[in-house]
């Protein structure tokens, strides 16, 4: 059963304070709260659903901060964004319950609204087979409703009920950003480390980069960009990237938004991971016959309309691992002889803190391993310009080529095999890094790519049938132009 949740929300509040089980001042401001809200927020239509929920949530909010005490009190968490199939037979939020109140909690009641239409479902008991003991925060997968047209809508969760009786706790509901797609995307978080062989802090920037690596492997895109050193590259970040990055090293940036402390980055990751993206990106990259240029491919497809009026474009980094050179010191102060400041630092920190690996007075590390540093890039900046149409549409996959030529006079490369193409697909008008996808370098293309299937995936497949845009069918994708594969638009730049 479909309800309009606005007046039983309000009651529902104003019930709260006055029947809460313990001795509350919350109670006399919510008769005031109720006439204000049944006056302005019922009575006067709202334009924009973000009014509606943000001033519903600063009433709550000034309850929450009234508070009483609690017997039963649960609050639901925070819980973000969550990716829905279109037409999905079910979907699933992950929402995180605190029990705030002095006494276990065997079962809740919650109610869930579309903010977009006003209407609720009928309230869901929800009965936990292990308590949720005093203090404990738990996650459990909430149902919710599937979307049935691509696009996003904000679902209001509300615990009303706590072991059968009033929840006591003061601003009980949460929100879940349902996106609804056809596909959903691959978000992976830019980690670009500024640093520098004579910075004697900026191993720690390392550690930060490599652990986040090490434990995100397919979602997290490394680069690392030296500055004044011998692994510095005049070709690896131009158009004033180090004046504005890298003021002050060691510098490590998650998405171009913040900056990194210290060597553990995990929040920060988690942070960007959450952040809401549309748009897939996927790269491949192949050796020309003679070795010496890299041919690269990206694809980027909308899995939902983007927002009227952005724009997007590629950027891209050539990097090299496995660097290594017993004439490269750096420098170094977190040998830590006489603490444990560092115990509970990622092991890749364990290098830098162990005195056998100093020399030159203990100021100095040699044998240092380098991974992920920038040799040459492209629209590197903000994208290449025109590397993407103006106008993205919903499933259209869009493919841009560009090429890194004479690889063999960066003599700062060792290995070969040990070179990736790093892809950053960046929103032009608002100068964000919206993802990034990174791809070893194949002789025959079929290399290891991320992301989404690729273009020779698709050609390839047995069952694929192609034609052109008139509707002649044709072998390969070769030429610029628009095709249609298995039923699905393709355009070839």
């Amino acid at each position: 059963m479909i309800k309009k949740w606005g007046e039983d929300c309000i009651t529902m509040h104003y019930s709260l304070s006055l029947h809460a089980q313990r001795p509350c001042f919350v109670a006399c401001v919510a008769l005031n709260i109720k006439a204000t809200l049944t006056n302005h927020l019922l009575k006067q239509p709202f334009k924009s659903m973000n009014i509606k929920k943000y001033l519903l949530s600063f009433v709550l909010f000034l309850l929450a901060a009234i508070g009483c005490l609690a017997k039963n009190s649960v609050s639901p968490m925070t819980v973000g964004n969550v990716f829905v199939k279109l037409n999905d037979s079910q979907a699933f939020a992950p929402v995180k319950f605190m029990n705030w109140g002095d006494t276990e909690v065997k079962s809740i009641m919650y109610t869930l609204c579309n903010m977009d239409t006003y209407e609720c479902m009928d309230p869901v008991t929800l009965n936990f087979d292990t308590p949720l003991a005093v203090n404990e925060v738990r996650k459990i997968n909430i149902p919710i409703p599937v979307g049935t047209s691509l696009g996003k809508v904000d679902l209001m969760l509300h615990v009303k009920e706590v072991n059968g009786d009033y929840n006591e706790y003061s601003s009980p509901i949460t929100y879940i950003t349902r996106c609804t797609v056809n596909k959903v995307p691959h978000k992976r978080v830019l980690i670009e480390d500024y640093t520098a062989l004579w910075c004697q802090w900026c191993p720690v920037g390392m550690v930060a980069t490599e652990a986040l690596v090490r434990e995100h492997p397919d979602d997290v895109v490394a680069i690392s960009i030296h500055k004044g050193d011998e692994l510095a590259t005049t070709t690896a970040y131009q158009n004033g990237m180090l004046s504005d990055y890298a003021v002050n090293l060691p510098a490590v940036w998650c998405a171009r938004k913040d900056k990194i402390a210290g060597y553990d980055g995990s929040g920060m990751y988690e942070s960007e991971k959450n952040n809401l993206t549309f748009m897939n990106i996927d790269v491949k990259a192949t050796w020309d016959e003679k070795g010496n240029n890299i041919s690269v491919t990206t694809e980027v497809e909308p899995c939902a309309n983007p927002v009227e009026g952005d724009t997007y474009a590629v950027g891209y980094v050539l990097t090299a691992s496995g660097l290594k050179d017993d004439n490269w010191l750096q420098e170094a102060n977190y040998s830590d002889y006489m603490s444990d400041t560092y115990k509970d630092a990622p092991p890749e920190m364990d290098f830098f803190r162990d005195p056998a690996n100093y020399v030159v007075y203990n100021y100095y590390v040699k044998g240092v391993t380098f991974n992920h540093v920038a040799i040459v890039s492209q629209g590197i900046r903000n994208g290449v310009a025109n590397s993407l149409p103006s106008v993205l549409k919903a499933d259209e996959v869009q493919t841009h080529t560009t090429t890194f030529d004479n690889i063999s006079q960066y003599s700062l490369i060792q290995d070969r095999n040990k070179l990736q193409v790093v892809a950053i697909l960046f929103n032009t008008k608002t100068n964000a890094v919206e993802n990034a996808a990174v791809c070893n370098i194949s002789k025959n293309g079929d290399g290891s790519v991320t992301s989404i299937q690729h273009l020779n995936k698709v050609a390839s497949s047995k069952t694929s049938v192609i034609y052109d845009v008139m509707g002649r069918k044709v072998n390969n994708m070769k030429t610029p132009g628009v095709y249609i594969v298995n039923g699905k638009k393709i355009v070839v730049k």
